[in-house]
């Protein structure tokens, strides 16, 4: 008895699939990202903060060029013309030698903060010992004593050696003001360079400087432009120091704002003209350095 069987088509395992079947496409449908709705409320929490905090320094600028008769008329017409006498005056006085003061006093001061803080952070992180924590809270508590406590012993100590209202002077309180700031930050970026690269190095033949001045420093870059900033804002912004220890011939833009303040009346368009062109360096600086300070304050190593 015999069965008739039908021939078997022998199908190609790797020809694809034809287009007009689309049952047999191997392609999947990617599921929709939800996660990219979830971050929208993100983005909009983010932006409204950012529009509040620059609230203030609108309301600044908007008064600084708004006509003295207007000052206090609320609430505030922002497309009032803009009234230039307040900048005049402020830059006609003696605001922008204040201004060149500040300048040169902050960029000494951070320069040779981050040489030294470089140099004895990288000691510091490199530093074995049960006792190295407590020597880092040491050097760290030199920053924690209110500045009040210290003013008088170094305005008498300054007024003995003549150093009061000079460049030197402030220079040398803001060196040693911002000096345990620097080494704590930089103590933290030394850390995440691994200490086989500098052993590497010596074996290679270099010295422990040039370990440090060619491994080292260039691989914690982002660090030392993250800790120059924050040095930089700090030395900028001080009040109290420049305050005791200046007068006139190194006075600086901080201690200028409060001259605005009169016996009767406040020159509110002047203080924040002036208060406007205080602010620019160090939003300068900051946008100039923004690439390399948020890889610095991230503590990130990896590009």
């Amino acid at each position: 008895m015999s069965a008739n069987i039908a021939p078997v088509r022998k199908t190609n395992a790797h020809q694809p699939p034809t287009s007009g079947n689309p049952a047999s496409s191997t392609q999947k449908r990617r599921p929709p990202n939800y996660r990219k709705l979830w971050d929208i409320p993100r983005y909009l929490a983010i932006i409204a903060i950012s529009l509040l905090c620059l609230v203030p320094i609108a309301v600044m600028l908007r008064i600084a060029l708004t006509p003295q008769v207007d000052w206090r008329r609320m609430p505030i017409d922002w497309l009032q013309a803009a009234d230039w006498s307040a900048f005049d005056r402020v830059l006609s006085g003696p605001f922008p030698g204040a201004l060149l003061n500040s300048f040169i006093i902050a960029i000494v001061t951070t320069a040779i903060v981050i040489v030294l803080a470089a140099m004895g952070g990288h000691a510091l992180a490199r530093m074995r010992g049960k006792h190295k924590e407590r020597f880092l809270f040491l050097v760290l508590g030199t920053r924690m004593g209110p500045a009040v406590v210290f003013a008088l012993p170094i305005f008498l100590l300054a007024s003995s050696v003549g150093l009061v209202d000079t460049y030197p002077g402030i220079i040398a309180v803001y060196i040693v003001y911002n000096l345990a700031f620097g080494i704590w930050m930089m103590h933290g970026f030394f850390l995440d360079i691994p200490p086989e690269v500098e052993e590497a190095g010596l074996v290679d033949g270099l010295s422990e400087w040039g370990v440090f001045r060619k491994l080292s420093l260039p691989m914690a870059s982002s660090g030392v432009i993250a800790t120059a900033t924050l040095v930089f804002i700090l030395t900028w912004n001080e009040f109290f120091y420049a305050f005791v220890l200046t007068q006139q011939r190194a006075s600086t833009f901080p201690t200028t704002i409060p001259g605005y303040f009169g016996a009767f009346q406040v020159e509110w368009g002047s203080m924040f003209a002036a208060s406007t062109l205080g602010i620019l360096p160090p939003v300068i600086f900051g946008i100039l350095a923004r690439k390399w300070l948020a890889k610095g304050l991230s503590g990130g190593l990896v590009d």
